[in-house]
């Protein structure tokens, strides 16, 4: 039986986008990827290295895949190395999470500037994971909110001139909504905070995406932090 967070899989565009989880450790990889193929439609592949994963360039440009990547044994540097030279021909087409982070080694801010969108630890429990899934197939980035925050802060907030016309395209509502996107919200607490119905949170958000020339929320929220004053 899928679990309550994913009742709406039948109806969910991405149902069938295949998820890939890499990782040396053969059993942890294979009682995650269990455990997803039980309660979402998604379909799974395991690899044990990144490198033996079919390059992007195999495939349509609208066939992403959610990658899993195990970081059991990765420290930040070899994290961070591994991104640049094997990730490097993924990140732009693929949906990249990682897992099995430890907190007091991550650095956050950077594998979100390479391009990571998912961050999931060795604390966390399996529903959580199904959650990021839900929410990484749906364009959102999951992280922390202290963490994007901390992100978003380091920023800097000048807004170059280039920029400001398309700033000035975006309604007053529509950059409270990009505000709380860049504070992570999904679109349940948004339509609680702004007051309005998630049919007109969609509306916004989907107005936001086609002024900005952006393809998903993601790219909204990192645009709003590079741009908006």
């Amino acid at each position: 039986m899928k679990s309550d967070h994913f009742s709406n899989c039948d109806v969910c565009a991405f149902r069938e986008r295949p998820v890939v989880i890499v990782g040396t450790r053969r059993f942890s990889s294979e009682i995650l990827a269990n455990y997803i193929c039980s309660h979402t439609p998604a379909q799974w592949r395991i690899f044990k290295q990144l490198g033996d994963v079919p390059l992007p360039d195999s495939l349509a440009s609208s066939d992403w895949r959610l990658i899993f990547i195990d970081c059991f044994d990765l420290d930040p540097a070899g994290i961070l190395r591994m991104l640049k030279t094997d990730g490097a021909a993924f990140l732009p087409h693929d949906i990249i999470a990682l897992f099995n982070l430890m907190r007091e080694k991550d650095d956050l801010p950077e594998l979100i500037d390479l391009g990571v969108r998912g961050f999931f630890y060795e604390s966390d429990q399996a529903d959580f994971i199904l959650k990021g899934i839900c929410a990484l197939k749906n364009g959102e980035l999951w992280v922390s909110r202290d963490v994007l925050m901390e992100y978003v802060a380091r920023k800097p907030r000048q807004a170059p001139a280039t920029k400001r016309q398309t700033a000035e395209q975006l309604t007053r509502r529509e950059k409270e909504v990009l505000v709380l996107l860049v504070a992570g919200a999904g679109n349940d607490e948004i339509a609680a905070r702004l007051f309005v119905s998630l049919h007109t949170v969609k509306t916004h958000i989907c107005n936001i995406l086609k002024k900005l020339g952006v393809q998903n929320r993601l790219q909204a929220a990192l645009w709003a932090v590079k741009h908006l004053q």
